[in-house]
């Protein structure tokens, strides 16, 4: 990874994690790969999703427990020309904030663990409430009937690219660019730029 996009902090990162809604969970069995899209939550450092508890997913973890995962928060398309004058397709990008992870899913089946989960799965997903707690007894055969698995996280890396690697002239032209086309995204895509090259050079 470029060090120049590499975050540590982990307020940062539990920022992007909290703020997704759902991540892409990867698996491979007898060098069969899998990737499946997965709502989640973040519990300390382990990430937490559910599903069914016979489909594919589940028989794959079974056989092998080793997964990674991936959330990824897209922010402005940057067009060719926005920080070139030669005529190249090369400078286009995204710019991106995203995590990365490689962990072991284990399986929770204590009644209590999965209730406390769940609240937090809806405190996350319909923060407005509106819905008994898990602990009523009305969530019994539900609970039971529904998988939780829990990724103990081993390697955690993260990435924000927001042209931290560029020059002042090509830097600046981007902001140029993105100030002129002027959406939401680009706007709020300036604003972290500038807060990155704050970081870069501690300012």
């Amino acid at each position: 990874m470029n060090p120049n996009f590499e975050i540590k902090n982990k307020t940062l990162i539990y920022d992007v994690l909290d703020k997704a809604e759902y991540g892409i969970l990867a698996l491979c069995v007898e060098n069969q790969p899998y990737a499946v899209p997965v709502n989640f939550v973040r519990i300390d450092n382990d990430i937490y999703f559910h599903g069914a508890l016979k489909n594919k997913k589940m028989k794959m973890l079974e056989q092998n427990p080793y997964v990674s995962f991936s959330v990824v928060e897209n922010y402005a398309l940057i067009d060719s020309d926005f920080s070139s004058t030669e005529g190249l397709a090369c400078p286009a990008t995204q710019f991106f904030k995203s995590v990365s992870i490689d962990g072991v899913a284990v399986v929770e089946k204590n009644r209590e663990i999965k209730a406390e989960v769940f609240e937090i799965f809806m405190q996350k997903h319909q923060p407005k409430g509106g819905y008994k707690s898990f602990k009523h007894s009305d969530y019994d055969k539900a609970l039971k009937a529904t998988a939780l698995v829990k990724i103990e996280v081993e390697n955690l890396t993260c990435k924000f690219k927001f042209g931290q690697h560029l020059n002042e002239e090509r830097f600046n032209m981007i902001v140029s660019a993105l100030l002129k086309r002027g959406t939401q995204t680009d706007i709020q895509t300036v604003e972290i730029m500038k807060a990155q090259q704050g970081v870069k050079y501690g300012v």
